[in-house]
């Protein structure tokens, strides 16, 4: 009987916290409505806006359409604060670079129901205020979460149908310290994956066909905490020819951003200035792999540059085989059949500092061909 009373004393406790959660959203919400009048308006899926990619009258400016894809669970509270707070300094960092024409869209998530009950996703469709970006960041606190694995892949699925401007450079930022369902993690409510049948390897090689790139912000030591986590997230980014990007403080969040955009958008005007190229190659009939050593070749020649990503490798020695072979798969079935029982990287407590910035280096050559073939560009 004791026992029971204990349980009952915590699981009532769980429900009071909940509730008081909910009562304190619900008044910053109001408060929010008299004082600042504009209010985000959420949908449960992007699907219900449809989708109108439209291309840009600009110029020679670029376009970045970006969107966050942010677990609002429990544990997230720190990195929706520091979102919340530096979301208009992020925008015109990002805006003021090259003079870009940037749009930013928004997918909060949780997890299925029971695991959670208040939402699965809410998403956001695309706004260009930085004013407006910041009210629709702060519409959802910290909340929930129940197994350990989260809606990773429904806010995955979600991010990649948003209306994407054609010409746009097309980012998602995923946020997260916790990994999709059905990878074997411990624990896991949904052991068999995602509830409604998707799959997240799946939907990472359609985002790459359509030129979505992948970024995972992974909230560390968390993250790596959970069985193949780390592996299968790493793996997700470069299906997409994207980055897996290891932060141990919030406070990073806006450097990484800004550093990840400016990155893109380097990348993007390195393959744009070979598309004359590529089409005179094709007009000669010649092969996807003959293009690709001729264009690696000619990168090489002129030393191509572009502005990367630099920061410390936070993770000691780790065996990357299984995030080699993940980003081969067509499938999460063909993945766990194939991958290592491996030790997820650990994160040192006692590190330097991290940071984060750009600098020109020689362009990646393999990584720019390989994003222009899954694109179907050569």
């Amino acid at each position: 009987s004791y026992s029971f009373c204990t349980l009952l004393f915590y699981t009532s406790l769980k429900m009071l916290v909940v509730i008081l959660g909910r009562i304190v959203n619900f008044f910053y919400g109001l408060c929010r409505l008299l004082f600042y009048g504009w209010q985000p308006e959420f949908f449960n899926s992007s699907s219900e806006w449809g989708s109108n990619p439209t291309r840009s009258t600009n110029g020679h400016r670029p376009m970045v359409d970006l969107v966050f894809a942010m677990d609002c669970t429990a544990s997230m509270g720190p990195y929706i604060d520091t979102a919340r707070e530096s979301i208009q300094l992020i925008v015109k960092k990002v805006s003021s670079h090259q003079q870009t024409d940037f749009r930013f869209g928004y997918v909060a998530y949780r997890d299925h129901f029971p695991q959670d009950d208040t939402f699965v996703t809410k998403c956001h469709n695309f706004v260009e205020n930085p004013s407006q970006m910041k009210t629709v960041v702060s519409t959802f606190g910290a909340e929930g979460g129940g197994d350990g694995p989260e809606a990773v892949t429904a806010a995955l699925f979600e991010s990649m149908n948003y209306p994407w401007r054609q010409n746009a450079i097309k980012v998602v930022v995923l946020i997260a310290d916790a990994p999709p369902h059905g990878i074997g993690t411990r624990g896991d409510g949904f052991p068999l994956g995602d509830p409604t049948g998707k799959d997240p390897i799946e939907i990472a090689n359609e985002m790459a066909l359509r030129g979505i790139i992948l970024h995972v912000i992974a909230c560390e030591p968390t993250l790596s905490s959970h069985k193949n986590a780390h592996d299968f997230m790493e793996g997700l980014t470069q299906i997409t020819e994207g980055r897996f990007i290891p932060l141990t403080s919030a406070s990073l969040l806006p450097e990484v951003i800004v550093a990840a955009a400016k990155e893109e958008i380097s990348m993007q005007q390195l393959e744009d200035s070979f598309l004359d190229d590529i089409k005179v190659m094709k007009d000669e009939g010649m092969e996807t792999a003959e293009i690709s050593d001729r264009l690696q070749k000619m990168m090489s020649e002129k030393g191509s540059k572009t502005e990367q990503i630099v920061m410390k490798d936070i993770y000691e020695g780790y065996n990357r085989s299984n995030i080699e072979t993940i980003s081969q798969c067509a499938t999460l079935k063909e993945a766990l059949s194939q991958i290592e029982s491996l030790k997820q990287p650990t994160v040192p407590y006692q590190q330097q500092p991290q940071s984060i910035s750009t600098s020109i280096m020689f362009a990646p050559f393999s990584k720019s061909i390989s994003r222009m073939a899954k694109k179907k560009m050569i």
